[in-house]
């Protein structure tokens, strides 16, 4: 009999009720729609065992019973499980932060960063410290401006011999980085310079800077060593370092003397090894380039002079740039960690504001700005009592948020701090109130307002309970079914290796002959519904 024929006339007694052209079948009162089958039959195609079959007709026989499985568990109550509910929960949680930011930018800025990691910068800089909030900037951008000229053309120990005498100027040359050493304002404008020019003055959250690139080399990658050092203010220090290092050449272990002797008691206790690190990581430039001449596993380097110490260096491990995929978590990490993540959260929040057609504009804020006083600034400030707490402020989706859901957020927000502009406050303020709601109600409707994250939820909370309903009817076998299974088995026992002789190596078969029991249960027990016009047409398809 053809097997789509056997699916449909096992069924025949529920499966003529008219049914909608976007519904594959019922369970009960359970509908299972084609966008589900053909997306699950798509993801999974590639995973069936050819055994099995990958034609249409043996997928949706299993789909069915994946179904009827799940009908069986809902009957049972498992979804009300304490246990269940709890680890469904934590899964939601941990998979909702995946989609509560802007993956299309945050993949901009991981390909960004990597490229970045080939390469590292050589830069000088001149920074004036200023507020970020200061507004008076002109006189500081001006001054820089004209040190660009001067930076450009003389060597950096001439031009900082001139200027440091200007107690305004911070003049630093910063040796080599790459992406997440600095932060990303600098970063940004030292990778946009060409190497030999000067930037125009930018400011950061240290103040207004401007900078010039030396040199661009390929990276140098990551490296680990250990290291042996004698401070300087320690008498015959260098005679010290080189005792050791005579000691070492004399076949004496380098990680014994660093234990022993070294006065880094932050790296001695581990044999003087240090944590991988790249360039510019290491405030040090001349042991970074001590560290990195090293070309072979266990070399060791001479002594060599910081303004920490002397020190002799050992090579345990050198690594080039790796490749994306390899680091991409790495990265991921990183840039969480780092200042360039606010681009991302801030562009998830402009996609949040148009999605629901809001801005950071608000007429009703006049009112708000009306009701601050200088308490405000001393942290002491409270909702006034007469105060029209109902009205509504502003209606995010189907939220309505009042007058006293900001009056509160105010309140609660408020510290010691700095007077400034009550409109700016307010502004900065209602900003924050803003985006903590619409990522709230975004967050809380997410399986709506999401198809991937709703479809992969679905998939879980489906598969944790078939997993616990598996678990306690096929997997826990039990000696009272045996009876029941060799009857089955002896009418079907052309189709199965015996479990009778050695039941340990065939337990495969015993768990599906009691499986194939308990579907044919299932089908009896619970109302199968087919859309059999859907199902023909979707056959035709698929062949």
């Amino acid at each position: 009999m053809n097997r789509l024929i056997a699916i449909i006339f096992f069924l025949h007694s529920s499966s003529y009720a008219q049914l909608d052209d976007n519904i594959l079948f019922k369970v009960n009162d359970s509908i299972v729609y084609v966008d589900e089958f053909n997306r699950v039959y798509s993801k999974n195609f590639e995973l069936i065992d050819e055994n099995n079959q990958k034609d249409f007709e043996s997928y949706l026989e299993l789909f069915i019973n994946y179904k009827l499985k799940l009908a069986e568990a809902y009957e049972m109550g498992l979804h009300n499980d304490p246990k269940y509910k709890s680890e469904l929960n934590k899964y939601v949680k941990q998979l909702q932060n995946t989609y509560l930011t802007d993956k299309e930018t945050e993949e901009d800025l991981l390909k960004e960063a990597y490229e970045r990691t080939k390469y590292e910068l050589n830069v000088s800089h001149i920074l004036i410290r200023i507020d970020e909030n200061n507004n008076d900037t002109l006189d500081v951008y001006n001054k820089l401006n004209s040190l660009r000229e001067p930076l450009l053309n003389l060597p950096f120990e001439e031009f900082k011999n001139r200027f440091q005498k200007d107690e305004d100027l911070i003049i630093e040359n910063l040796g080599y980085f790459s992406a997440f050493k600095m932060i990303y304002k600098f970063e940004n404008m030292s990778y946009k310079t060409q190497v030999g020019e000067v930037s125009r003055p930018f400011q950061t959250r240290f103040g207004f800077h401007i900078l010039k690139v030396n040199d661009k080399r390929p990276s140098l990658g990551e490296i680990t060593v250990g290291h042996i050092m004698t401070y300087k203010s320690k008498p015959d220090a260098f005679k010290r370092i080189s005792n050791i290092l005579d000691s070492i050449n004399s076949g004496i272990s380098f990680e014994y003397l660093a234990k022993k002797y070294s006065d880094d008691k932050n790296s001695s206790f581990k044999g003087g090894r240090l944590n991988p690190f790249s360039s510019g990581q290491i405030n040090s430039i001349p042991f970074e380039n001590a560290a990195f001449a090293l070309e072979n596993k266990n070399d060791i380097s001479k002594p060599i002079e910081t303004k920490y110490g002397w020190h002799i260096v050992k090579l345990y491990d050198k690594k080039s740039v790796q490749k994306f995929d390899e680091i991409k978590y790495q990265l991921l990490n990183k840039l969480k960690k780092s200042s360039r993540y606010s681009i991302i959260s801030e562009s998830f929040y402009d996609f949040l504001l148009g999605r629901y057609g809001l801005d950071y504009e608000n007429s009703n804020l006049d009112y708000f700005v009306s009701i601050l006083d200088s308490s405000y600034f001393k942290g002491e400030w409270s909702i006034p009592e007469f105060f029209d707490e109902e009205k509504t402020l502003i209606k995010v989706s189907n939220k309505r948020l009042k007058y006293l859901d900001f009056a509160v957020f105010l309140e609660d927000n408020q510290r010691k701090s700095k007077p400034t502009s009550y409109v700016k406050l307010v502004s900065e303020q209602y900003s924050r109130f803003i985006k903590s709601n619409i990522l709230e109600i975004y967050k809380n409707n997410l399986e709506s307002e999401n198809l991937d994250f709703k479809f992969i939820i679905r998939e879980y909370r489906e598969g944790l309970l078939l997993f616990n309903l598996m678990q306690d009817k096929i997997w826990t076998v039990r000696d009272s079914d045996s009876t029941k299974l060799k009857v089955y088995f002896e009418e079907n026992k052309n189709k199965y290796s015996s479990f009778e002789d050695d039941r340990g190596k065939v337990i495969g078969d015993f768990q599906q002959l009691q499986e194939e029991i308990w579907i044919n249960t299932l089908k009896s027990k619970h109302k199968v519904t087919l859309n059999k016009g859907v199902i023909r047409r979707l056959k035709k398809n698929y062949d």
